[in-house]
């Protein structure tokens, strides 16, 4: 009996995988729970048979010649899942200490008391298990026919900072819902071992109906492999097989080759600096160190002929020199401390053969020569796949072997495409579904590569996943089953199939010889466009049903009469879709050919797809291209025209004459007025008839000023005063052969209806965003208004959101959009195209070289003691009031409610005095305004102070008064004759401040006597800021322009500067770049998050 050691229940407890195991491997032991099953005196290894609670299970007990222990090992899952002595071993090693040499009995299966067997019957019984082998291997090629996929998907997690480095693995398994998993460690084991496991009530996942992809597969492999390197190779395995088990800490060395494999997948993705709530790291993952698959291991096996016999053998492993020790869980086989590491197939044949061969004690297999040709045709392949066969020349005169060259054979008859697939090896040929081939025409052994045939299968599989197979052929019937094999399949097959085509099959795909589907010209005698249809082999009254499947979404194919089928995703049949819906063709009213208004094309002219004649081009380039247009400025305008407002003067005129409408949205102090005044002047001249401008009742005044100034030729009529007045002003103005006449909004939402039969050649809407709400009395009454065309002003077309865009164009250019609930389904960058010829903006820094600059600063103030603690009280009451709401799901029905509680907290901001008469502290933002404004004076600089709360206005004034300072003030009770005035004054030097409520002097007046702004609160709309400051950043500014807002730190107000940033994107990706942003009005989403609701 060889030498054992004693283990002192010190080291017993620190090899066991920790206390808790060890206290349940003495349990064991002291119910008699292990029995001596045997010993093996040549490899000095006891085995012993412990019960546990539901199974049995062999330990073994391994010792050097010196008798110290060098290995143990227990057949229970834990003892492969964790790291450490299971109980089991723990129990063994108690029971040894207690019993003596001559307790132990010879292993009675040892191989040394085996019967022996003739060469001829082991030959036999080897060459069974090496079939048996092949067959069950999972490489089989019809393994996953009629299956299912399993969608995965994959995200690493960067959490990267300067100091660290770290990658965490998430993992959803499902069909159509994605389940997100727990536990990866498990699942990924169940998935790997074929086990059935039941995810959710809408998928349980079966070997025997769902399939793994080899690119997901050889992810979960790598995961599950690092995981149990990992912790098997720390000393916190244990612990961490436990916690953190929805994630996986990935070491960065392993980074690169997962994400390869994972780009390989459908569903893998990285995500960045998001990490999850906790993160329990792995010590020492960075030693970690291991190969992947079989290129590099050092085993190898040959096949040779010696005599009339033929011989297997296992090349470069003497069991004698080197361990070599199975990991199932981790797929990973230790051969003389090193760790190899495969994917599940692989690693499961490879340890089948190895241990056929261990069971033969390493000893070489021989095989009959009548065994040859099964071993050759049916195992030799399937083994080559994971371990390098070598023949000697003997053998390799009997073989045949070529390199495979696979075909596709495609054919459609009765409604049903033919797929073959077929293998060459030189001159013999593989039917793989019918598994036939015709290796008799030749006398030696065909070899095949049965993996890549297999992995060729499963390639097509993922096209080919609705089929039968019927001889070695699969029959595909359904339209959109063969469509998306004919158009998304046969191109990729093509890149490692030979492609082999019926004339039936060619004749599926639609091939369209004529370039330009649709042509379009100008009908000169009606004013409209016509069209025409240019699609061979589609007839008229199929049209329709294309243009209709077109608008849904989720149809790829349509299927002609004639047979062919067309790819409505293809860039050809999505341009037809583009082009319709700008035409805004309804798929009921499509024919061959057709008329439609001329302004629905205009915003074709860059579509290369459509034939286009010259003089549709023409009349669109003169739209789009002002400035080449041979229009002249008309005699009597008072002043001389920049380059920019000429060619907004010619791009007015160029409208007018084909009686088009638009808007010209120039930035705020670039002349809109002037370029008006300058058309309307021409027109005049040439026609003469009746002009209605409307205007916001700050400007009424102005406008006539203006006229004086620029077109006094032209004596336009204010139309105000009481009811009585209007009226006989109105009366006036339909006797009146021509004239010019200027109203406010509020009064044509009065007087509306008596201007019911009056026509205008041309109405002007002055800051248009007066009538951006389509439901308002305002909105209606402008719609009401009889105009050839009308025209909008406005710096800022676009406050809050796309509806009022909508709003804008069913008044200048009814038509260009269909009913609302259609526009509310275009893209931005569709609706830019569609208005980009009736719309005209210029910025400021585009066109003004002569410009000043303009600065704008924020500073940010910190809340007075006694203003931050009423602050957080009121933000704390608001916010339980939001969640009531949200708890209730009333938020919405109440949201009037919390946008009253939000003002609230801006006024604190501003001086807690708004929101309690009785607060007697002080106000932060205040005293700073105060410092700001001293400064200012002594600097010599002339200040406009905006803010939206006349009362805060009014606590402004007081201070002022106090210490003497001058100012002007305007706000909305502000006389609209005394506008003009106050303006003027402070425009020629007289005092230095200038009050103003922004809502009152946001537009409509001009203040270049300044040269400083403050924005003293924020509003939620940055383009009512912008209206403000550019009163003084304008055309006709001399000085340097600083625009200051001030802001309190860490409140509401910061949330809303935030705020404004976003928004400032709506007019810019609508308006000037057409860029798919989508920026709303204050949404339900932006109020919580300016209450710091994340």
């Amino acid at each position: 009996m060889f030498k054992k050691q004693f283990f002192p229940e010190s080291t017993i407890k620190s090899l066991a995988t920790n206390k808790t195991v060890f206290n349940r491997g003495q349990a064991l032991y002291d119910d008699g729970a292990v029995k001596n099953l045997g010993v093996d005196e040549e490899d000095r290894t006891i085995v012993f048979h412990v019960k546990g609670k539901a199974d049995h299970y062999k330990t073994q007990i391994s010792f050097l010649k010196n008798g110290v222990a060098r290995k143990y090992h227990c057949t229970c899952p834990a003892f492969q899942q964790y790291s450490g002595a299971c109980k089991h071993v723990v129990c063994s090693m108690l029971h040894l200490n207690n019993i003596k040499k001559d307790e132990l009995t010879k292993d009675e299966k040892s191989q040394k008391s085996a019967p022996k067997q003739t060469a001829s019957s082991r030959s036999s019984a080897v060459l069974k298990d090496l079939k048996q082998i092949a067959q069950t291997s999972s490489v089989h090629h019809l393994s996953i026919i009629n299956k299912e996929r399993v969608n995965f998907e994959f995200v690493l997690n960067a959490n990267i900072t300067s100091f660290n480095k770290q990658f965490e693995f998430y993992l959803r398994v499902g069909i159509d819902h994605l389940y997100v998993i727990k536990n990866i460690p498990y699942i990924i084991g169940q998935l790997l071992d074929g086990k059935a496991h039941e995810f959710g009530k809408q998928f349980a996942y079966t070997p025997s109906d769902f399939y793994i992809t080899d690119e997901d597969r050889e992810v979960l492999e790598m995961i599950y492999t690092i995981y149990n390197m990992t912790r098997s190779l720390t000393q916190s395995g244990y612990e961490i097989s436990y916690t953190n088990k929805n994630q996986i800490e990935i070491p960065e060395l392993y980074v690169p080759q997962l994400l390869e494999k994972m780009q390989a997948t459908e569903g893998g993705f990285i995500r960045f600096d998001r990490p999850p709530s906790s993160i329990t790291s792995v010590s020492n993952l960075e030693d970690i160190q291991f190969d992947y698959g079989t290129e590099d291991f050092p085993l190898s096996c040959s096949l040779s002929k010696q005599g009339t016999r033929f011989y297997f053998s296992l090349e470069g492993y003497d069991p004698r020199d080197a361990m070599l020790r199975f990991y199932d869980q981790a797929h990973m086989i230790e051969l003389d401390h090193h760790f190899y590491t495969f994917d599940q197939q692989h690693y499961t044949l490879m340890k089948k053969v190895i241990e056929l061969f261990k069971d033969n004690q390493y000893n070489a297999i021989a095989l009959r020569n009548v065994d040859l040709t099964e071993f050759l045709s049916e195992v030799y392949p399937v083994i080559q796949s994971v371990l390098d066969v070598k023949m000697d020349s003997d053998v390799e005169k009997l073989t045949f072997k070529e390199d495979i060259q696979p075909e596709l054979y495609l054919d459609y008859e009765k409604d049903t495409l033919l797929i073959e697939p077929v293998f060459k090896y030189g001159a013999l040929t593989v039917h793989p579904l019918s598994d036939t081939d015709d290796s008799n025409q030749t006398e030696k052994i065909m070899v095949r590569a049965v993996e890549t045939e297999a992995k060729l299968l499963r390639y097509l599989q993922q096209f080919i996943q609705v089929s039968t197979v019927v001889e070695s052929k699969w029959e595909i019937s359904g339209v959109q089953e063969i469509s998306y094999i004919i158009y998304n399949g046969v191109p990729e097959f093509a890149e490692i199939f030979d492609i082999y085509m019926s004339n039936s099959a060619k004749h599926l795909r639609y091939r369209r010889k004529n370039n330009r589907p649709i042509s379009i010209d100008v009908n000169p005698d009606s004013n409209l466009l016509e069209i025409s249809f240019n699609l061979e082999d589609i007839t008229e009254d199929e049209l329709p049903a294309i243009i209709r499947q077109l608008s849904q979404t989720n149809k790829q194919f349509h299927k002609l009469s004639s047979g062919s089928i067309l790819n409505l995703q293809s860039e050809e049949f999505q341009e037809l879709k583009k082009a319709t819906s700008r035409l805004d063709l309804k798929a009921d009213d499509i024919k061959g050919n057709m008329q439609v208004p001329l302004y629905k094309g205009l915003s074709l002219l860059e579509d290369a797809n459509i034939e286009k004649s010259e003089q549709f081009i023409q009349m669109t380039k003169s739209l789009l291209e002002p400035k080449e247009q041979n229009f002249t400025i008309p005699k009597g305008i008072q002043t001389e025209l920049r380059p920019y407002q000429e060619i907004g003067f010619k791009w007015l005129k160029a409208l007018d004459a084909y009686q088009f409408g638009g808007v010209l949205a120039d930035d705020m102090g670039l002349g809109k007025t002037l370029q008006i005044i300058t058309f309307i002047l021409s027109k005049y001249h040439e026609k003469g008839g009746k002009y209605l401008i409307v205007c916001p009742s700050s400007v009424l005044y102005n406008w006539q000023y203006e006229f004086k100034k620029f077109a006094p030729s032209l004596d336009p009529e204010i139309i105000t005063g009481n009811i009585e007045e209007r009226q006989e002003l109105i009366a006036q103005m339909k006797k009146a052969n021509d004239g010019i006449w200027i109203t406010s909004y509020p009064l044509i939402q009065r007087d509306g209806e008596l201007y019911g039969d009056i026509h205008f050649e041309t109405a002007v809407l002055d800051e248009s965003q007066n009538v951006k709400n389509a439901s308002a009395k305002t909105t209606k009454a402008v719609h009401r208004v009889h105009a050839t065309n009308k025209f909008a002003l406005s710096g800022t077309p676009i406050e809050n959101n796309l509806d009022e865009l909508w709003t804008l164009f069913s008044i200048v250019q009814p038509g260009l959009f269909a009913d609302k609930s259609s526009f509310k389904q275009l893209e931005t960058d569709e609706i830019s195209a569609r208005i980009k010829p009736f719309v005209l903006r210029r910025l400021k820094g585009q066109v003004l070289d002569d410009l000043p600059e303009k600065t704008e600063t924020t500073e940010y103030i910190e809340l007075e003691s006694e203003q931050k603690r009423l602050y957080q009280a009121q933000l704390k009451v608001i916010r339980n009031e939001v969640q009531e709401l949200l708890d209730q799901e009333s938020f919405e029905s109440n949201s009037i409610r919390v946008l009253a509680g939000m003002t609230r907290l801006r006024q604190i901001c501003c001086h807690p005095s708004l929101v309690t008469d009785d607060y007697d502290g002080d106000s932060a933002k205040l005293e700073r305004l105060m410092e700001y404004l001293q400064e200012a004076k002594e600097n010599g600089k002339r200040v406009v102070l905006f803010s939206q709360f006349t009362k805060m206005l009014d606590i402004i004034k007081q201070k002022l008064n106090k210490i003497d300072m001058d100012y002007h003030y305007l706000d909305g009770q502000t006389k609209k004759e005394d506008r003009l005035e106050l303006t003027a004054r402070f425009n020629e030097g007289e005092k230095d401040l200038f009050l103003i409520s922004l809502k009152a002097g946001g537009t409509g007046i001009n203040l270049t006597g300044g040269d400083t702004v403050i924005l003293y609160d924020s509003w939620w709309n940055p383009a009512i800021e912008d209206q403000a400051a550019d009163r003084v950043h304008r055309f006709g500014q001399k000085n340097a322009v600083q625009v200051l807002r001030l802001i309190s730190r860490g409140t509401i107000e910061e949330r809303i500067n935030e705020l404004q940033e976003k928004k400032r994107e709506l007019i810019d990706s609508v308006i000037e770049t057409g860029e798919n942003k989508q920026i709303s009005s204050l949404s339900k989403e932006e109020i919580l998050r300016l209450l710091d609701f994340e």
